[in-house]
């Protein structure tokens, strides 16, 4: 017994070092979690005490028709926050990377500059460059004699998904590209020597050698802007508010209008918790596929 609680004794003192942290993480992720997850059960306004329904706020949204249009926006939003970021970040990546160091630096400093501004502020930003009489984006077509191009962007059902889509594009892309280029770093010189020699073009020196070898990478700003994109908001909300006709509304505006302008916090907490479900199997599924060889392997 002596020999045991000897044992045991560094594993108590250790304990008292993350103790500070467990109770920070519980207070601050794990206790509004588990909230959530009480409240998406309960028929609640916010003011008076919950109702529980069990599991009737989940069937609701199986028949929700705002919540599937909410979904399939999130999923269109997805080719701006994902797809598009990452060809251009490792196109990008590619050609600054046989620059000189002082045009790369200060071509990559400016490429990223978007990436610091808080999203918020470009949604106004940009909501004020798309503004149809005034806005400098359809001032410049007119000036060029494009005024049958000029849109009112924000306003058209058709335009307005991929106006603010860019806007996300062009927020992200600056990041990848710095990801991808700090995983070029560490690539062995050697690789790209052998397949000069083996007479490889630059093209087939990319596809072949660079691409396999920057999986890690691109496994990583697959899941920061999947997850992003299921947890866009600000940026939709200052430039449309879900609007035209809920043309732009993704999960987190209607949570949003669900909790905070109808009071159906129960309902809103539901929807709150199929997204971050879609996250988890999202991102396990980008674990799963997008892996190396090597760890393939294992």
């Amino acid at each position: 017994m002596k020999l045991r609680s000897k044992l045991d004794a560094p594993v108590h003192k250790n304990l008292i070092y993350i103790l500070p942290g467990l109770i920070l993480y519980a207070a601050f992720v794990f206790g509004p979690i588990v909230s959530a997850v009480g409240i998406s059960l309960t028929d609640w306004n916010g003011l008076g005490l919950p109702t529980w329904v069990g599991l009737q706020n989940y069937a609701g949204l199986f028949s929700d028709e705002r919540f599937y249009l909410s979904l399939k926006n999130n999923a269109e939003l997805m080719v701006f926050y994902c797809v598009l970021p990452l060809g251009l970040g490792i196109g990008l990546a590619a050609i600054l990377w046989n620059m000189k160091p002082r045009e790369q630096l200060m071509l990559r400093t400016m490429l990223f500059l978007p990436y610091i501004m808080p999203t918020a502020v470009l949604g106004i930003i940009w909501a004020w460059l798309y503004n149809p009489a005034f806005g400098p984006i359809n001032q410049g077509l007119r000036l060029l004699g494009l005024g049958s191009l000029a849109l009112p962007w924000l306003g058209d059902f058709t335009f307005v998904l991929p106006a603010v889509g860019l806007v996300a594009t062009w927020y992200f892309f600056g990041f990848c590209m710095v990801i991808f280029m700090s995983g070029m770093q560490r690539l062995d010189p050697n690789l790209f020597d052998a397949a000069r020699v083996d007479g490889a073009t630059g093209l087939q020196t990319f596809r072949t050698v660079t691409l396999p070898l920057l999986l890690p990478e691109i496994r990583v700003v697959l899941l920061l802007t999947v997850i992003a994109s299921i947890k866009s908001f600000d940026l939709i909300f200052t430039m449309t508010r879900g609007g035209p006709a809920n043309a732009t509304l993704v999960p987190n505006i209607y949570m949003y209008q669900l909790g905070f302008q109808l009071n159906r916090f129960g309902y809103a907490a539901a929807v709150a918790i199929i997204g971050a479900i879609l996250i988890f199997t999202v991102n396990y599924a980008i674990h799963r596929l997008v892996r190396p060889a090597d760890e393939g392997a294992n």
